[in-house]
């Protein structure tokens, strides 16, 4: 493991094409095409969470996004990668929780909590945030309460009013994705992931990332 400066945060990190020209590479061998998806999630975020190396290589990074979703305040859990020979290292682990730090720094100024959403198609992600994030629904059985329905399709018809709500999950956004398709040596890697993590949600579900379908999940920064 090399040696890695600490995490910063950048905001309104759009303007900075030195820093979206590093994301675009280091997402590069994770897709077959990545740059509709780093369009879609650069213009989406306003922050970004990095880890660099010494000399300035990008190592990880994980963007989020205050904003307001359904009238509650939200914070949007955007994109998140690592560089591809560095992935199992813990560099993703690092950023999510020093983002869950800071969100509950920010929670007791505000006194009040702030809802977290977010979309995944990776089994790797949604057993993280399960196991990390507080009142997780959809949980790690892919079970959601009557709340959490309602919540999602309220969701679902403000940020994604196209859609229609799944007849067999309804956290589960059909096709939502567009011109993002994970490489065949990621594919191969959540693959080899999902069996170690003894999952089966993805397939009870029938959720296919190489049909652009996502988990749309929703928690809180645990106290």
């Amino acid at each position: 493991m090399e040696q890695i400066l600490p995490i910063q945060l950048r905001t309104n990190f759009k303007s900075d094409s030195d820093l979206v020209s590093r994301i675009l590479e280091l997402t590069n061998a994770s897709y077959i095409t990545n740059t509709r998806l780093i369009e879609r999630e650069i213009e989406h975020n306003h922050d970004i969470y990095i880890i660099n190396n010494y000399r300035n290589d990008l190592l990880a990074f994980f963007m989020v996004n205050f904003e307001p979703v359904i009238g509650i305040d939200s914070f949007y859990l955007g994109l998140s990668a690592c560089r591809d020979d560095l992935k199992g290292n813990g560099l993703g682990k690092s950023l999510y929780l020093n983002f869950l730090k800071e969100c509950r720094e920010k929670e007791i100024l505000a006194q009040k909590k702030f809802l977290l959403w977010w979309t995944t198609a990776t089994p790797i992600v949604y057993y993280w945030f399960n196991k990390y994030v507080s009142k997780v629904q959809p949980d790690i059985n892919g079970n959601y309460d009557e709340h959490g329905k309602k919540m999602v399709e309220s969701i679902i018809k403000e940020k994604f009013p196209e859609l229609e709500v799944d007849k067999l999950h309804p956290f589960i956004l059909r096709s939502v994705a567009e011109n993002t398709v994970y490489s065949i040596s990621e594919q191969q890697r959540l693959i080899k992931a999902t069996k170690n993590l003894g999952m089966d949600v993805f397939q009870r579900f029938n959720l296919k990332e190489e049909n652009a379908d996502r988990f749309l999940m929703f928690g809180y920064a645990p106290d």
